[in-house]
C-alpha cells in the first residue's frame, strides 16, 4: 500500500526509534503485563484482595501507565502541556470525509463477523475514492488493500494448525482470572441490575485502555518509527503491537490471529497521520465485552 496525503499538522521536534528501540518499547510494555499478571496476580489473591481489587491492579493499573509514558515521552522531547501541540504531536487531528470512512472501514474489520471483509473492501473503495491523490496512486492503494484483505483471510484460516504451537505456558491463576470475564459476573460481582459496572468498564475502556494504548503507540511511538520505516512503518508497527499482546498469547494462533486488525489498525493511522481512526476502532474492537457486560446486566 502507499500512502497518501494526510491533512497537516504543526510540525514539531520527533526523535526517530530506530527497531531496536521499537523493540526495547513494545518489549519492556508488555513485561509490566507480564509481571502483574503472572507474578504479582498470585501474591495479591494470597493477601485475599477481591477479584475487583486485582482486576485494577494487574490490567488497570499498567494500561494508565501506558498513558502517563506517552505524556512523559511527549515532556521529554522538550514540548509545554499546551493542547495546540498536544494535539499535533499526537496526531489528534479533525476527521475529514476520508479518515471517516477509512474509520468506518477499520471499525467493521476490527469488529469481526461474517461479512466484515467483504464490508470493509466496499467502504475503503469508497475512501480511496475521496483520496487526494492520482488515479494511478489510488488504484495502487485499493490493489495493496485487496491483497491485505486476501492474506487476512489466508492468516484466519491457520487456525487449525498453529493452535497446536505452544508458545509459553497458560498459568492456572491466570486462567481463574480470565475466567472471572463472565456473561453473568464481572470480577466476582454478579451482574444483573448493576448498571455501575457498566460505566465504570466503560471508563476502563476509553480512559486506560484505549487512551493508554493509542497515545502511546499511534500517537508517540508511531510518528518516530516513520521517519525511520517510511511508508512500511504500519507493517512493522502492526507485528510489534501483536507481539505486545504475548502476555495472553499461549500459542502461536493467539499471535498470528491478531496480526491482520494490528496492521490494519496501524495502517489507517499511518495512512491517514491521524490517531482518532485507531481510538475509534480500537473501541469498536474491543466493545465486544462491554456488550456482553450490558446483556448480563440486563438479565
Amino acid at each position: 500500500m502507499t500512502l497518501g496525503v494526510a491533512p497537516s499538522a504543526k510540525t514539531l521536534t520527533i526523535t526517530a526509534a530506530p527497531l531496536h528501540v521499537s523493540i526495547l518499547l513494545f518489549l519492556g510494555s508488555s513485561l509490566a503485563f507480564f509481571l502483574t499478571l503472572y507474578i504479582l496476580l498470585p501474591r495479591l489473591r494470597e493477601a485475599n484482595l477481591t477479584w475487583f481489587a486485582v482486576y485494577n491492579v494487574v490490567l488497570v493499573l499498567p494500561m494508565l501507565v501506558l498513558l502517563v509514558a506517552a505524556l512523559i515521552g511527549y515532556k521529554m522531547e522538550g514540548h509545554p502541556f499546551v493542547w495546540s501541540l498536544l494535539q499535533s504531536r499526537f496526531r489528534l487531528q479533525g476527521m475529514n470525509t476520508t479518515t471517516w470512512l477509512w474509520t468506518i472501514a477499520l471499525c467493521v474489520f476490527m469488529f469481526g463477523g461474517r461479512f466484515s471483509v467483504a464490508v470493509t473492501f466496499a467502504i475503503a473503495l469508497a475512501a480511496v475514492l475521496f483520496e487526494d491523490q492520482p488515479i494511478q496512486s489510488r488504484l495502487q492503494l485499493l490493489g495493496g488493500l485487496a491483497l491485505f484483505l486476501l492474506l487476512s483471510l489466508g492468516v484466519w484460516h491457520t487456525g487449525p494448525w498453529l493452535q497446536h504451537v505452544r508458545l509459553h505456558a497458560e498459568p492456572a491463576h491466570v486462567r481463574e482470572f480470565l475466567e472471572h470475564f463472565g456473561s453473568h459476573e464481572f470480577m466476582g460481582i454478579p451482574l444483573e441490575g448493576q448498571w455501575w459496572v457498566a460505566v465504570y468498564y466503560t471508563l476502563v475502556l476509553l480512559c486506560a485502555n484505549i487512551a493508554g494504548e493509542e497515545l502511546w503507540w499511534r500517537g508517540y511511538l508511531l510518528p518516530r518509527q516513520e521517519l525511520v520505516h517510511g511508508r512500511f512503518t504500519w507493517i512493522v508497527h502492526g507485528i510489534l503491537w501483536a507481539a505486545f499482546h504475548l502476555f495472553f498469547q499461549w500459542t502461536l494462533w493467539d499471535f498470528v490471529r491478531m496480526l491482520p486488525t494490528c496492521c490494519a489498525l496501524s495502517f489507517v493511522a499511518q495512512h491517514r497521520r491521524n490517531t482518532w481512526p485507531g481510538i475509534i476502532g480500537h473501541t469498536f474492537g474491543n466493545s465486544a465485552f462491554l456488550i456482553q457486560i450490558v446483556r448480563g446486566i440486563h438479565g
